[in-house]
């Protein structure tokens, strides 16, 4: 019925050489095969069976639409006193767990990981914890920002039994990118005292998982809603959970094109539903 409303919508307008439905169909069927967002089913805790899109599906093909990815931001901003979107406040920008932030940025064909000790141009040693951005000056002819890092000092340890660094999490300082200069393959180093958060003699884990390629965080507004099926007024609730992208401007946020459906069920329970988000979300 759909197809043949948009099909008698361009006899109307008068466009030529209209396709048939079968052909419609067939171009529907053939998509679908290839870019369709499958469903996953699970049985919840309380036996109910319920359906729940599958995010990266959802998450790959908005990464592929030249239309939203330009427009996502995967690091916070350090603003100042501005704060007009999600990636300026300071929920994102410090008191997120670095662990789930973009681990990574790219500079001049290296890439630098949090939680792995790296060389700034003045020798010393230092551990960046999370990366984010600030406005570029007004003279930056190629970028409207750059990238910032908190980044801990790593302060040198000799023994006789060892040479290694120590990391004071409590000595924080903040540099910029341009003030980069070697990344940790390049670097030999043991640790003095337990280090937990990555193993040194390989890195940060999504290093050698991406293998060149970059890894960037997606993060997302998860929200629960319920809705009447009934076309009368007697009230049968479903609920529904959708998601947008905290990254895009609120001027496209809101749009019904950024909005996506992941589960609804007017049987199961909210709870009983998230149990399978978070399994794909894990």
């Amino acid at each position: 019925m759909q197809l043949q409303v948009i099909l008698w919508g361009l006899s109307i307008l008068n466009v030529s050489n209209i396709p048939s439905t079968w052909v419609l169909k067939d171009i529907d069927n053939s998509l679908q095969s290839q870019y369709r967002i499958p469903s996953v089913c699970y049985q919840g805790a309380l036996g109910h069976i319920y359906y729940v899109n599958y995010l990266p599906s959802i998450i790959a093909q908005e990464m592929a639409n030249p239309c939203v990815h330009p427009h996502i931001h995967h690091y916070p901003e350090d603003a100042g006193s501005q704060l007009d979107q999600p990636w300026q406040a300071s929920r994102w920008l410090c008191e997120i767990d670095p662990t789930i932030t973009t681990p990574m940025i790219c500079k001049a064909w290296q890439d630098f990981y949090v939680f792995e000790l790296m060389k700034l141009m003045d020798g010393t040693m230092v551990v960046p914890e999370h990366w984010y951005t600030k406005p570029a000056p007004q003279n930056s002819p190629h970028f409207d920002f750059e990238y910032w890092a908190c980044v801990w000092r790593a302060h040198p340890v000799t023994s006789s039994c060892t040479h290694g660094y120590v990391i004071h999490a409590y000595d924080i300082v903040e540099v910029s990118s341009p003030l980069l200069s070697m990344h940790p393959p390049n670097l030999s180093w043991h640790g003095v005292l337990p280090w937990t958060l990555t193993d040194p003699t390989v890195g940060n884990g999504w290093h050698v998982w991406a293998q060149g390629h970059h890894v960037l965080s997606y993060m997302i507004w998860l929200y629960c809603d319920n809705t009447s099926g009934n076309m009368s007024k007697k009230w049968n609730k479903h609920n529904s959970f959708l998601f947008t992208a905290t990254g895009l401007p609120h001027v496209m946020v809101h749009k019904e094109s950024s909005i996506h459906f992941l589960a609804m069920s007017n049987i199961v329970p909210p709870l009983e539903m998230l149990d399978g988000i978070v399994d794909q979300l894990e």
